[in-house]
């Protein structure tokens, strides 16, 4: 009975052992990544050369649709406003 009590706690200190690593390692590497990584929101600050008759709110709305539909991938450079 003994040697199944030593065998189970080996096992679930393993276990334990092995979550908290796993925890560690992923706090770790969000850090890393967090410090390292390209920050997003100087981009719509940069955008001076967009005609000043948009609104800001329209300005949002815009690179928040173009950022959503190529996932990121997609920057916006310039908003021009079309007459028909």
């Amino acid at each position: 009975m003994t040697e199944a009590f030593k065998l189970m706690l080996t096992g679930m200190g393993t276990v334990f052992f092995i979550l908290i690593m796993v925890v560690l390692l992923g706090n770790a590497i969000i850090r890393i990544t967090n410090k390292f990584s390209v920050d997003r929101a100087g981009q719509v600050a940069g955008l001076e050369h967009i005609k000043l008759g948009v609104e800001p709110a329209k300005v949002a709305a815009i690179i928040s649709a173009v950022e959503i539909t190529t996932k990121g991938k997609g920057t916006v450079t310039s908003i021009q406003k079309l007459n028909n």
